[in-house]
């Protein structure tokens, strides 16, 4: 398909990619901008101060890699077939990084801060993370990636289709 221009149409070609290159695709997603609504959620002074950037990038990239874990299912037109599945698929992709994420803070805090007083600690640390992770600033990401998951369905699906019509 042309635009006005005589070119290749963009969405066609990034629809071509998404469903190309899935993993990639989703990772760079739901990495990218998940990289920065979490670099805006701090407080300006404390965005590049501290620990605050390595928990940005460390989320980013949990994200990343939940992004390609869930990528290829949701560029298939057949087992997510609806927008509100699109969507949800993203949000789980969110929940799943949150779980990744609280694994790995949790490893990283019991590492060189805390103490644990017995073995059950090491099983509710990174509950109670994952949760104040979640109450957070967990519900934007997971909002957010719920729009990336409905952009990455309907950009694969809506292109992939014969002439580009549909969904």
């Amino acid at each position: 398909m042309e635009d006005v221009d005589g070119g290749r149409d963009s969405g066609n070609l990034l629809g071509a990619y998404i469903r190309q290159s899935p993993r990639a695709a989703g990772a760079l997603a739901f990495g990218s901008l998940t990289l920065v609504v979490q670099h805006f959620v701090w407080y300006p002074d404390a965005r590049m101060s501290g620990l605050a950037p390595v928990l940005t990038l460390m989320v980013a990239l949990c994200h990343a890699i939940a992004g390609a874990m869930t990528g290829p299912r949701l560029v298939d037109g057949i087992r997510t077939s609806t927008a509100s599945r699109a969507a949800l698929l993203g949000a789980a992709t969110s929940l799943l990084a949150l779980v990744l994420f609280a694994f790995l803070f949790s490893a990283y805090m019991l590492a060189t801060d805390i103490r644990p007083v017995g073995a059950l600690s090491y099983v509710t640390f990174p509950l109670w993370t994952a949760l104040f992770a979640f109450l957070a600033d967990g519900w934007a990401l997971c909002l957010v990636s719920m729009g990336v998951g409905w952009a990455l369905n309907r950009l694969a699906v809506r292109h992939g289709m014969a002439g580009g019509h549909g969904v």
